[in-house]
This record gives C-alpha cells, structure tokens and sequence, in this order.
C-alpha cells in the first residue's frame, strides 16, 4: 500500500558544461547536501539557495552527476541504477565501526540480554504485521505468546506468523536462497490469514499496488508470466559472492526488489523484510536479531511508501530506497544503545541500592533481593526461588523474607500459590536508605 502522491520529475539531457563544472569542484557543497537528503525532484523544487534560479536546471545539474556515478543492475529487461555517495559511504562506515564495534565493546549485560532479544523479536513481528494494517497491540501479542493460547482474530494471527518466519530464517543464515525456502517463508507468514490462499507458489495473474487514500494504481509490478525468471535473478544475486556489494546496500536492494518484482499476490512486505534481515544475518550482523526495522518503518511509513515511489519515478534509482534504509538501520540501531546504556544505569542504581542497605544492617542475601526487585518493577520471588538462588534452607528464607516485610521494604502477595514477593515501592527504598 502506498499513501502519498509524488510528482515525476521532468525529463533530462545530460549536460557537458554542468559535468565539466562538477569535475572542477564548483557544485561540491550543493552536490553534497543533495545527496545526504538524496533530494528528489519535488523536494528540490521548493529549495532555496540553489546554483541556478530555474529548478529545472537544478535538476539537471544533479541528473548530471548522478548519472556518471551510477552503477547499473539488471534483472530481466529492467536496469537498477545506485552508487556509494560520500554521505552513504560515511554511514556505512559509522555503522560498522562505532555502532557494532561500541555495542560490541560495551555490549548488554547477559542478564539483559535475553529478555531483550525476545522482545524485539516480539517487537519486529508485531511492527512487520502493523506496517500490514494489523491493529493488535504489543501487550496483548505478548499476553497471547506467553498463554500460549491461539490466536483470536487476523491481527493475531499476523504477528504470531511473523515470529514463525523470523525464527524459521534463522535456520537458514549458512543456506543458499532458492525458491523453497523463499515460498516456505511466504507461507508461514501467510498462514491462517486471507493472504494464505496466495501462499505456496508465486503469482499466477497481475496485481496493482493502489493507494489506500483514494485507491488509484500506485505501482504495476512486472507481468506474471516474468516473475519466475525475475526471482531466479534476485536468488542469484542474493547467492552472488564474486562482486561486493556492501551487505546493507545489498540487503535493502534486495528488499526493495521484492516489493518491486511483487511475487506474490499479497504478502510481500513481510517477505522483502523478512529476506533483508536473513541476508544481514548471514553476512555476520548478528546484533540485527535484537534491533526491530519494522518499528522505524512504521514511525515512518510515509517516508518508507515514499522511498519506493521516488526509487521507481526517477528511473528506478536505487539510492532514495538505500538512503531510507541506512537512516532506519542507524535508528534502530541507537535504540538498542539506548537500551544498553539504560539498564546499566539501572544497575548501577540497583548496585548502590544493595551497597546501601549493607550499611543499614541488611544481610548480603536480603540486599541483593532489594537491588533486583529495585532494577525492574515487575521483578518478583517465591520462598523456593530464594532458597535456590542463595543455597539456603527454606527456614533461613522465611526469615530473611519476614525481616524485609517488617522493614515495609517488600509485600506479600497471597493472590497466587506459591505467594510472590515484590518490592512494595521503590519511595520506600529510598526513604529506608537516607
């Protein structure tokens, strides 16, 4: 589904005197900003401070250098143009070196690590399913996921297909890509859903991508009877190890062209974001399990509808879809920083919180408890738990527990068997400590 109008751009003639010009550095600041922003014709129109008073020759201008750098692509009888610009290429490398090396020189702690990884899996296929119009929230997907119960409806359904797929590619990270595995995952995600009878091979028949505000014809994806060669193309370039392609440039290509190629009558988002975090997988970006695309595509979907629209009106250039790809990469990415530099600072308050009540008396064993039903709200123990933990008998744990209820420091919860133990408050804590 596509949601906004784009003007094409006009028509242009490569222009010598223009290159010449560019070749000797006269456009360099304004060559620069364009490509960060990777303008397009209808944002350059309304751009003030431009070399030329007619936009029009702006255009031009930009056409001009674009057109020399371009790399071309082919799948079929269509050509792709893209090309590492100098703001693209600074990107790549702030990913991999201050990204991926900072996370993996302070990385999250193995106590956090995996409640995270299983919320943002939980987190990207609730996102992947909402970017499809599911309406299900993420506290009642979570609800559904730990019950274990079915399934209630198609926005359910959805989400609980989506963790299917996320986990069923991840066995598939040391595979060549080839049509069973591709068809596979199109059938998980499309299971129990209306989606689901266009499931188990590729389309048979035309489809048109419309606009979901007025229902115009957005998109007219390739003729049917293409699709099977155009697909074996796209598994050959996915498989392709001879030419380097940088894996994040190559993976947004790739799910750009599963939009563009649209195999499959419904579905295809999901699979194209699917397939783009299976090839980053598969090349080594392994902390891409813990980051959710879907949840920046879906705080930004104009922009993502945009990216493909602009990509296909300006003589399929690649670059307004990769430019999208790498901003959302780099968002998603400072989230889990963010993340990372929460829960340490949590834990160093939850720390200082069991220092603390050392000093007021507490044991070892009941300070410890204290700072872990301080780091996290819903943190809780049974008597059996604390016994395991600490290696104590259950005797030694009623009194440590008792002592803490007496303190008002922890409450007693007889709603459940066994009964739960919780932080009362964390006022209280605080109080207790001054």
């Amino acid at each position: 589904m596509f949601t906004m109008k784009l003007e094409k751009p006009p028509k242009f003639e490569l222009n010598i005197k223009h290159l010449k010009k560019i070749i000797q550095g006269e456009f360099t600041e304004f060559i620069q900003k364009s490509d960060e922003k990777y303008l397009y014709w209808d944002e350059l129109k309304y751009k003030k401070n431009t070399p030329f008073e007619s936009q029009l020759e702006n255009w031009t201008l930009i056409k001009t250098y674009r057109t020399t750098k371009y790399e071309k692509l082919k799948f079929g009888s269509y050509t792709f143009n893209f090309f590492i610009s100098e703001y693209i290429s600074k990107n790549l490398h702030d990913f991999d070196l201050k990204l991926m090396g900072e996370l993996q020189k302070n990385p999250i702690l193995p106590s956090d690590r995996v409640e995270f990884f299983k919320n943002s899996l939980l987190e990207e296929a609730v996102a992947s399913s909402q970017v499809e119009g599911a309406a299900t929230t993420t506290e009642v997907a979570r609800d559904m996921l730990k019950s274990g119960r079915e399934p209630r409806n198609e926005s359910e359904q959805m989400i609980f297909n989506n963790l299917r797929a996320i986990e069923y590619i991840s066995e598939y990270v040391n595979s060549k890509i080839d049509f069973k595995i591709i068809i596979e995952l199109h059938k998980i995600m499309t299971a129990n859903t209306d989606a689901e009878k266009y499931s188990s091979d590729f389309r048979k028949g035309e489809v048109f991508v419309t606009d979901h505000v007025d229902g115009e014809i957005a998109h007219i994806p390739p003729d049917w009877k293409e699709v099977e060669g155009l697909m074996g193309e796209l598994c050959s370039f996915l498989n392709d190890d001879n030419k380097f392609i940088h894996p994040i440039i190559k993976a947004s290509i790739i799910h750009f062209l599963i939009g563009f190629i649209h195999p499959f009558k419904d579905g295809n988002g999901r699979t194209a974001r699917a397939l783009f975090y299976w090839f980053l997988l598969k090349k080594g970006y392994s902390l891409v399990r813990n980051i959710s695309i879907s949840r920046v595509i879906l705080e930004s979907r104009n922009q993502y509808d945009k990216a493909f629209l602009k990509t296909e009106y300006d003589n399929n250039d690649l670059n307004y879809f990769i430019t999208y790809s790498i901003k959302n990469i780099r968002v998603a990415f400072e989230k889990l920083t963010q993340y990372r530099d929460k829960k340490l600072e949590e834990r160093k308050k939850a720390n200082l919180v069991s220092y603390e009540l050392l000093h007021k008396g507490l044991n070892k064993r009941q300070a410890d408890l204290i700072g872990y039903l301080y780091l996290k709200n819903k943190n809780n123990i049974t008597l059996k738990s604390y016994c395991e933990k600490h290696e104590i008998v259950r005797q030694t744990a009623s009194k440590d527990i008792n002592e803490l209820i007496k303190l008002n420091l922890i409450k007693e919860e007889k709603s459940t068997k066994p009964y739960k133990y919780s932080l009362k408050n964390r006022t209280e804590i605080d109080n207790y400590i001054k």
